[in-house]
């Protein structure tokens, strides 16, 4: 496909050229070409038009009608050379360079900047439209610096303010800050290149050395601020510079910039503006009214940041209040710094001490955010442990400096929010295991003071006494027919409650219906209190962000029309209702109560159903401790599993007459997960952490099989702390789950790599993380056509035969891909390959509301089928609170190291609700030589150990740095598949209850499981048998050996091994 080319003053039209056609071709109508459903053979022109909703997602600066695209100038600069050539876009600059000085000074009336174009040391003329230079036929393109800085000096040289001037000027100059990026095709001169600026664009309160109640606005140059970072790491200015700083700031207020040293400027942005003039407005005032500026900023800057983002629109009447909060909170952190400084000196009830404690803070594997692409990972991988900490530092000067990336011998680091802590908790996790003894304390916020129980027993909750004469059947209000699982749940959760128990764990698999077996605990002690049995009190539900309207939807669904009352919603605007009169702000800022209790305890009789957030029980824990709470729900509680956390603080303050704690993975990363979940429902039950983990930090199969017992099995005739039931044995009405391996002979290309990275050495995780990337792809985006791009995988390879064959069933599947990036790509190829209207995906981009929208579209088709569907999805960010039975099928075409996690991402659809068959897709890239040594092998062993394990006793399913340690050694020093020792294909079966094998012939067998669920086909002759491609048939066809007559129109994925080193462990299903 060609296309043609139109620019004006806007930016560019690109149209499809029309096809050369016969003199029979006039008598036929045509159709114009539709750019946002391209077929596969157009891959290069549909990945570009990929990157361009990813540059512009809000489609302010594009848009694509039938067989026309018009893209605006900013947008056209901003693509890369191949995005651009698929288009039919000129070639990047080249062979000119641009150069630049400052004119004038800055407020005067003839500043500006002036600019020109050089070819060989002389200037010359060419002619410029937006971002396109010269004329056809030597047409270039100008990469996004060069393009940005001709705007700014268009900008300046408009009548403006000196703010105006200065903020233009500060954006100008770091354009130029890195050479590379603009392939040294711009230079600056005279003051312009001597110049340098950094920009304020967070603020937070700095404090006099001698006089407490002195303070000025202290700038920051980072946009983010961590509890587990110190805050002045990244702050602008330091030493002289801020004392300068300092002096003009508390002089002239809030001003567009401030020169703290020669030729260097401090420019402030427009949204910390208003926060830096509040602050130095009460620096300016008497002492007792600083004193109360002090212990009430927090809720006053809060405060200036709502009004300043309702002014700019970024706020409006419009947004759901879930969105709205979510926008609230995202932007008081960024542009908002609680320094250390400040929060020591709140008064309040008591003061937060974020405790380091050794190992607290997880494995070596979770400092790498998802949101990195797999090159940049690969590259933080490689930086050695030895030199993070001078790493980090240079990339904290840059940022503040305003440099877009830094130089080291590995290569170009970009200088990002992302990066700086992705590297930073690395080190904090390499640190700790040098020095594990020094602990840290970081003052952040003011909470209510519990007992820990981290080194003595400061706190062991009692029995409660309880009255045991109560009924036990089963409310009425209850008009969901509870299934025999949950009906036991509720049996257990009602002799818990009678026996005194303070708290429990309901621990059940994802799928088996945790929030009903709740509501039924909660709607059996509403039945009771309505009677007068038991004193009406409110309960308390708090949950993440993305399951709050889960919840309400859940009551609905489940219980009788407003028998637990009108559900109160405890965040975002909602809380504004149960605000004090004289309120002023929030808890954790004030240090008192802010939210009136007694109204919000007297609703709905006096036991109303509150439902909340993680960081709004943290926020106002003060008020929230003084209610006494029928029942207190923790969902998800794996939130709490830190517990030095001010969220795990603020939960322990809660007083309830019982706990109740919800999870699917108990012990997510480590043993240590478990105590933090069961010392916040029953503190002391499991001793004190200190010797918890002297005995379980390293898990055996004894070890944890005790624990297993302490809590799953009842102690002294009282029923058990907690339930943990697989959907195998609890609802064995629920349709069956089977794991599929796909196992894929790399192409030549991807071998070669594989290898090349194997034997090239280096560090660890960098090594890993090179080599898993591979395993997916040899090359991502390298202009392949679309056949080409899927067969130099074997994953792509085998994901696109595995989708292919869910089509032709008419079938739906979830995609699970670990990288943004690649999630967006790969979910353009198979809306190509498969013709849908579009792929949607989930991950951690998505608002609430979007997430629920993309959901409810695709369990749309439960109610009226629209055949074939795909969702692409994140597997941290899909992993919890969605329901997805639509689709029976998952695929994991990347790989989360943690198997806790893959689990959670399968329940999506494996859970109640769910009607058909679920089959789990597993492909796997297998080096033609390595065999069973393959890194996908030796992943998968490594999971399937750990998933064993944990579902005979607990286990933690992060790996553990041994066992990256042993998982980096097999890789590297794998061998060539030895001679073939084959013992024929049904040896493997004998004392195998859980498997059904039917032979097909002597030298073909068909494997499933016997609790049903599709089967594996697996041959080691030359001829192919006759297969079921049909719903709950055969899902793949594995040969041993060269299969001389495969069916061109047989739809089963077939996997071609050169030889048996796979069997069986591979190839069977699980």
């Amino acid at each position: 496909m060609k296309f043609d080319l139109s620019i004006d003053d806007e930016g560019a039209r690109v149209t499809v050229h029309p096809e050369k056609r016969g003199w029979l071709a006039g008598f036929k109508k045509s159709s114009p070409t539709n750019l946002t459903a391209l077929p596969k053979e157009e891959l290069p022109a549909a990945l570009a038009i990929v990157q361009l909703r990813q540059l512009d997602p809000s489609g302010r600066l594009h848009a694509i009608s039938e067989g026309e695209l018009a893209i605006r100038h900013p947008l056209i600069a901003a693509l890369d050379a191949r995005s651009a050539a698929a288009l039919g876009l000129p070639p990047n600059l080249q062979g000119i360079n641009f150069r630049a000085r400052l004119k004038s000074t800055v407020g005067s009336s003839d500043f500006g900047i002036e600019w020109w174009w050089e070819q060989g040391g002389r200037t010359v003329h060419r002619p410029l439209k937006g971002a396109f230079l010269g004329a056809p036929p030597d047409l270039m393109r100008l990469p996004r610096q060069i393009f940005e800085a001709i705007d700014i000096a268009a900008e300046i040289a408009k009548p403006g303010s000196i703010s105006d001037h200065w903020l233009l000027l500060g954006k100008f100059r770091r354009l130029f800050d890195s050479e590379r990026d603009t392939d040294d095709k711009a230079s600056l001169e005279g003051f312009l290149k001597d110049i340098s600026v950094v920009t304020c664009s967070a603020v937070g309160i700095g404090f006099d050395g001698e006089d407490s109640t002195r303070f000025y606005p202290l700038p920051y140059a980072s946009e983010n601020s961590t509890t587990d970072a110190d805050p002045s790491d990244s702050a602008a200015l330091s030493g002289r510079e801020l004392e300068e700083f300092r002096a003009a700031v508390l002089r002239r207020g809030s001003q567009p910039a401030f020169r703290v040293a020669n030729g260097r400027f401090l420019i402030i942005e427009p949204s910390t503006a208003p926060i830096v003039q509040t602050i130095v407005e009460h620096a300016n005032k008497a002492e007792d009214e600083r004193r109360d500026f002090i212990e009430n900023a927090g809720r006053i800057i809060a405060e200036a940041v709502e009004l300043q983002m309702m002014r700019d629109g970024r706020l409006t009447a419009l947004m759901s209040p879930e969105a709205r909060a979510e926008k609230l909170e995202e932007e008081t952190s960024r542009v908002w710094v609680e320094t250390p400084e400040w929060v020591s000196r709140v008064v309040g009830v008591g003061k937060w001490q974020k405790l380091e404690i050794e190992g607290i803070q997880g494995s070596g594997t979770q400092w790498l955010p998802e949101s990195l692409d797999s090159e940049l990972a690969d590259l933080l991988a490689s930086i050695p442990n030895e030199e993070l900490e001078r790493v980090v530092s240079e990339l904290q000067a840059a940022r503040t400096a305003g440099s877009t990336s830094i130089a080291l011998e590995i290569g170009t680091i970009p200088v990002s929010d992302v990066v700086i802590e992705a590297l930073a908790r690395r080190l904090a996790d390499f640190l700790r295991a040098e020095d594990p003894e020094e602990p840290s304390v970081s003052l952040e916020a003011y909470l209510p003071v519990t007992h820990d129980n981290f080194w003595e027993m400061d706190f062991g909750a009692k029995f409660r006494e309880r009255d045991k004469t109560l009924a036990e059947e089963s409310p009425a209000a209850i008009v969901t027919a509870l299934q025999p699982h949950q009906v036991k749940s509720l049996g257990w959760q009602i002799s818990a409650w009678k026996e005194g128990i303070p708290g429990i764990l309901n621990a059940d698999e994802q799928g088996l219906g945790k929030t009903l077996q709740t509501l039924s605990l909660l709607a059996w002690l509403k039945a009771h209190m309505k009677s007068g049995a038991l004193p009406h009190r409110p309960f308390l539900v708090v949950a993440p962000t993305s399951l709050l309207l889960n919840w309400e939807a859940e009551i609905e669904r489940h219980l009788e029309l407003g028998f637990l009352g009108a559900p109160i919603r405890l965040y975002g605007d909602h809380l504004n209702a149960f605000k004090r009169e004289d309120a002023s702000g929030q808890d954790i800022r004030t240090g008192a109560s802010q939210i009136d209790i007694d109204r919000l305890a007297a609703a709905e009789g006096g036991s109303p159903i509150v439902i909340t957030t993680y960081q709004t029980l943290a926020n106002y824990a003060i008020s929230l401790m003084d209610v006494r709470w029928g029942a207190a729900v923790f969902d998800e509680i794996q939130n709490l599993k830190n517990p030095v956390t001010m969220r795990s603080k603020a939960a322990k303050s809660i007083t309830a007459d019982l706990k109740i704690g919800l999870t699917g993975t108990p012990l997510e990363n480590a043993t240590k997960d478990i105590w933090a979940i069961m010392d916040q429902l029953f503190p002391g039950a499991l001793g004190v952490l200190a010797q918890f983990r002297r005995i379980f930090d390293r898990p055996t199969e004894d070890g944890m099989a005790a624990l297993h017992s302490a809590l799953f099995k009842g102690q002294q005739g009282r029923p058990a702390l907690a339930l943990r039931r697989l959907k195998t044995d609890a609802a064995p009405g629920l349709p069956s789950k089977v794991r599929i391996f796909h196992p894929r002979e790399m192409p030549e290309a991807q071998a070669l790599r594989y290898e090349e990275a194997r034997h090239k050495g280096g560090i660890m995780l960098a090594v890993l993380q090179h080599i898993r990337r591979l395993s997916l792809h040899p090359g991502l985006l390298e202009g392949e056509t679309i056949d080409e791009f899927s067969t130099s995988s074997a994953r792509i390879s085998a994901a696109m035969d595995i989708l292919r064959h869910i089509k032709a069933k008419n079938e739906r599947a979830l995609v699970f891909i670990e990288n943004r990036d690649v999630q967006a790509w790969f979910a353009e190829v198979i809306r190509m390959e498969f013709g849908l209207e579009r792929v949607m995906i989930i991950n951690g981009d998505n608002t609430v509301d979007s997430r629920k929208d993309i959901t409810d579209r695709f369990q749309r088709h439960l109610v009226e089928d629209k055949g074939f569907d795909v969702l692409v999805l994140g597997p941290r960010a899909a992993g919890t609170g969605l329901t997805l039975t639509a689709a029976n099928h998952v695929i994991h075409l990347s790989r989360w190291w943690n198997p806790a996690v893959e689990e959670q991402c399968n329940d999506r659809t494996h859970r109640i609700g769910q009607t058909k068959p679920v089959t789990v897709h597993i492909p796997l890239a297998i080096h033609p030589a390595l065999g069973a040594g393959s890194f996908d092998c030796l992943l998968q062993r490594l999971m399937r150990k750990k998933r064993a394990l944990a579902e005979r006793v607990l286990w933690p399913a992060e790996a553990t740095d041994n066992e990256t340690k042993m998982l980096y050694d097999a890789v590297v020093s794998a061998e060539k598949v030895a001679e073939d020792r084959f013992a024929g294909l049904d040896g493997v079966f004998e004392g195998r209850e859980d498997i059904d094998a039917q032979l097909v012939s002597p030298n073909c067998i068909r494997v499933r499981l016997h609790q049903g669920g599709a089967s594996v086909v697996v041959s080691t002759d030359d001829k192919q048998p006759v297969l079921n491609p049909d719903a709950n048939g055969d899902a793949v066809f594995i040969t041993l050996k060269n299969v001389n007559d495969r069916a061109v129109q047989d739809i089963v994925p077939h996997s071609r091994l050169s030889s048996t080193a796979l069997w069986p462990d591979y190839i069977l299903p699980q």
